[in-house]
Parts: structure tokens; C-alpha cells; sequence
């Protein structure tokens, strides 16, 4: 499999040979207010322009939404997308809401999996807020849903992709990423790993210790620094999770720059 991190959470995932294009934020730098309520390392989001046209990312197969934040389909990607791409949802009720953006082909992840070119999407649960008091206030307050998935990607025929890969999404390391990968055994995960805050002091993603216990759980997998340098209310930048890797002798954490692909050979975790 190769994944190429583009900007922020924003990358394409090419699994099995299919292309998956994974939650698109595709406005301009700024072009957003920073987050209310929060930490501020920069005036707006997003934090960089993308680093590529926006045109040459549509060559995919398919679309994955884990959630509807704006920082990770925003009015740019509503305006910009080819409305016939396949978009994959973590609700019926997120994918009414795309459909009603006029997209033609919206479909409905499940834990159960549903097949798509010979790639199963399994959704995954995320812990993004939902069991904080002070931060499902602050989503009351802005009027947005503290809910998120992950999405296991497993090919249907193991000679094309021997392992599987988990995009963990936008979750702090909790006990549902911890059976998440004690069930499916994913060789290969992506973690959301800036350590944004909402409000102050109350994390929504990952941040480097997040990532340090998970990697001290499983130390044979592959983990994936995604969703860094992107968005305003960040604690994490990708320079401080490379040097936090280095001192904590991180080998097996990846922290691609914009526009930079790694390519994973390797077999299933094993059991």
C-alpha cells in the first residue's frame, strides 16, 4: 500500500490497487477563522496552502469522509469535487447531508464492512470528544458533532494486500483503538497526531504521548503521523514529532512531509 499525505488529515490512501481520496480540506491558507475557545499557533485554518493544484487529487477512486468537520470536507471540497466521485460516510445521516451537496454517489460505511473494488471498509469507533463534558458543551455551543470514525481497509484478496491498514481518524488513544487493533490486527496505522484542543486543555486528537503509548502496546506495526501542521488549534507540529521520535527512538513512526508518499511491503500483525 502507499500513503501520501497531502496537507493536514487531508491524503490519498492507495490500498490494493484502489485509490481513496481521505477527508478533503481544499481551501486556500486562512481561509477559515481560527478555532474559538482554544489554542491559536496560527491566525487561521488552513495553516499552509495545498501543496499540489487541487485538480490532480481527484484522479481516485472514491472519496472517504471519516466526519464532517470543516477541516476535513470543507466549502471548498462541497464547491470543487467531481460531484460523481463515490464518497464513503460514517452515517446515513452524514450522507444525506452530502447528498443534499448534490454528490451522486454516497454510500454508508459499516462496522460489518462493505465491499468496493475489491477493497472492505470496516468503520471504526473514535473517541473525539463524545465522553468529555466540557468539550460536548463546546460543540453545543458551535452548533457541530463530536462524532468520528476509522476506517479498516482489508483487500479481498490477500495476495494484493497482506496486511491491513487502519486509519485511525480523529480520536485520542482509547480503549476502542486498542480493541480496534487487537480485533483486526492491522499491520499499518494512521494516526491523527497534531493535539488539537477544544477547548483549551482538552485534547481531540492524538498528541505525541498518545502515540508513544499506543507504539509501546504494539511495537511491531507501522504507525503513520497524519492530520499534523493543517490546523490552528494544533499543540503538535510534524518538526516536534520528529524530534520526539528521535529521543524516544521511534523507529517504526513515519511522519511524512506535504506531498510525500511511503509505500508499505509487509505482512499481517501478528496475533
Amino acid at each position: 500500500m502507499k500513503f501520501r499525505q497531502i496537507r493536514s488529515a487531508l491524503s490519498i490512501v492507495e490500498f490494493a490497487g484502489v485509490r481513496f481520496l481521505i477527508d478533503p480540506m481544499l481551501g486556500d491558507k486562512y481561509e477559515y477563522p481560527p478555532i474559538p475557545m482554544t489554542v491559536n499557533c496560527a491566525p487561521g485554518t488552513p495553516t499552509s496552502d495545498l501543496p499540489v493544484p487541487v485538480e490532480s487529487l481527484f484522479d481516485v477512486d472514491a472519496v472517504i469522509a471519516t466526519h464532517l468537520h470543516f477541516d476535513h470536507f470543507d466549502e471548498a471540497a462541497k464547491a470543487r469535487l467531481p460531484k460523481s466521485l463515490p464518497i464513503f460516510a460514517q452515517s446515513e445521516a452524514e450522507a444525506a447531508i452530502i447528498r443534499s451537496w448534490s454528490f451522486e454517489d454516497v454510500r454508508v460505511l459499516s462496522a460489518e464492512g462493505v465491499e468496493f473494488k475489491g477493497v472492505r471498509l470496516c468503520r471504526t469507533e473514535c473517541e473525539h470528544g463524545r465522553s468529555d463534558l466540557v468539550m460536548a458543551d463546546a460543540y453545543q455551543k458551535v452548533g457541530m458533532s463530536a462524532e468520528a470514525c476509522g476506517v479498516v481497509f482489508e483487500s479481498v484478496d490477500p495476495a494484493l494486500e497482506a496486511s491491513r491498514f487502519y486509519l485511525a481518524g480523529d480520536t485520542v488513544y482509547c480503549k476502542a483503538v486498542e480493541t480496534t487493533i487487537e480485533r483486526l490486527r492491522p499491520g499499518i496505522v494512521a494516526v491523527n497526531a497534531a493535539g488539537a484542543q477544544f477547548p483549551r486543555g482538552h485534547t481531540l486528537i492524538m498528541n505525541e504521548y498518545d502515540v508513544l503509548d499506543l507504539m509501546s502496546r504494539f511495537p511491531a506495526i507501522d504507525v503513520v503521523a497524519t492530520h499534523m501542521d493543517g490546523v490552528s488549534h494544533a499543540t503538535v507540529s510534524s518538526d516536534d514529532l520528529r524530534a520526539f521520535r528521535k529521543a524516544h527512538g521511534l523507529s517504526k513512526l513515519h511522519v511524512p512531509s506535504p506531498d510525500e508518499t511511503i509505500e508499505f511491503t509487509r505482512g499481517p500483525l501478528e496475533a
